[in-house]
């Protein structure tokens, strides 16, 4: 009667017959090799290596670096910094000046968490003219606003972004305006008196 060639389970060590292709005991897929692989020191080595706990773990660290390595290359990213949001908003909505309808220095804040706000001077002279039923540069301010809201939505990765908000600077409880992917669903203007 011939001896039967074995091998061992590279996952539990199992002695195993040298044909199969999955451990009949833990099930794990086996590395097909050749008669005189079986035979060689290099891989004998290599194999008993492995069946140590370290050289497993070793195995999966380098494993789960590979895969890290080559996901991060295909990932989808946000968008640009919030910096670059932030200056593109401030060039875009005040022409980046220092004094504007709006206040002296409109502050824009762009979160990823908790979306874009902008905080304008409550004694804005924007607010004072859409007090006194002169709303034109209000209007062209919400027109402009959901605009970039709706390109937000559009373009970047993160939602968040596409929520602006404005509030007042010294009172951020205080809201004029909110603006969601491209729709207003709060505006001052609706709610003063004419």
């Amino acid at each position: 009667m011939s001896e039967e060639k074995t091998k061992t389970c590279v996952m539990c060590g199992k002695t195993i017959p040298a044909y199969s292709n999955f451990c009949p005991y833990c099930g794990a897929k086996q590395p097909w090799l050749e008669e005189d692989e079986i035979k060689n020191p290099d891989v004998k080595r290599i194999l008993k290596w492995y069946q140590k706990p370290f050289g497993k773990l070793v195995t999966y660290i380098v494993a789960f670096l590979m895969i890290m390595a080559v996901g991060s290359m295909f990932t989808l990213h946000d968008g640009p910094s919030h910096k670059t949001i932030q200056r593109e908003l401030n060039q875009y909505l005040f022409n980046s000046r220092t004094n504007t309808p709006f206040g002296k220095k409109p502050k824009i804040k762009v979160d990823k968490n908790k979306g874009t706000s902008i905080k304008i001077s409550k004694s804005s002279q924007a607010l004072k003219d859409l007090k006194n039923n002169k709303p034109a540069t209000w209007n062209q301010f919400v027109v402009r606003v959901q605009r970039r809201s709706s390109s937000f939505h559009n373009v970047y990765v993160n939602q968040m972004y596409s929520k602006i908000t404005v509030t007042a600077k010294k009172n951020k409880k205080l809201t004029y305006l909110k603006v969601n992917q491209g729709k207003v669903t709060y505006n001052v203007a609706d709610h003063i008196k004419k």
